[in-house]
């Protein structure tokens, strides 16, 4: 992810970890990001999880807001902005 300066669609494989069964942090490109709010689902609890939050990278110290979808374990980010 080259940066966040407005809404940037993507669909980009990234590792998220989760605690109490909300993603909690994530790596982008090699980078840390730390979820800095509280994840929102946006998918209506259906096939996959969809959820929308705030991160801050730990490098840079940019905040984003992030839409991410993981299906069958497979986590994707699907768009940022900033």
């Amino acid at each position: 992810m080259k940066g966040c300066d407005m809404r940037i669609a993507v669909r980009q494989d990234v590792q998220v970890w989760c605690e109490q069964d909300r993603p909690a942090r994530l790596v982008v490109d090699g980078e840390r990001w730390r979820i800095i709010d509280t994840p929102t689902r946006c998918d209506g609890g259906q096939l996959f999880q969809s959820w929308r939050f705030t991160a801050r990278s730990d490098v840079s110290h940019r905040t984003c807001v992030m839409d991410v979808e993981e299906v069958d374990g497979h986590w994707t980010l699907l768009a940022t902005w900033d």
